[in-house]
């Protein structure tokens, strides 16, 4: 029978799993420590700043974009009235010229 037994350390979790190879059925047999874990109050902390950071760079994002917005707003209407300004020297037919 114990060339049908394997036994095996799974690589997420760190628990040793037992495979019977005749029925195709797996066991976690035991649960090693896992070495230098954090706490879970660090881990929400971890969380939390990391939200924060997110949170901070999204704002500033948002905020770029809508001074782009207001700058290409501008850059629009600044365009617009010097058009405006040029309508009134309409361009030479070239067929005039003769």
């Amino acid at each position: 029978m114990a060339k049908n037994l394997f036994t095996f350390p799974c690589p997420c979790c760190n628990k040793m799993v037992e495979v019977d190879t005749r029925s195709g059925k797996a066991r976690a047999v035991r649960a090693d420590e896992q070495k230098g874990g954090q706490s879970l109050d660090d881990l929400l902390d971890a969380h939390k700043s990391d939200s924060d950071r997110l949170g901070d760079m999204f704002t500033s994002a948002k905020d770029s974009e809508n001074k782009r917005e207001d700058q290409l707003e501008r850059q629009l209407r600044r365009a617009k009235e010097e058009a405006k300004k040029d309508q009134d020297d309409k361009p030479r037919n070239i067929f005039d010229l003769d």
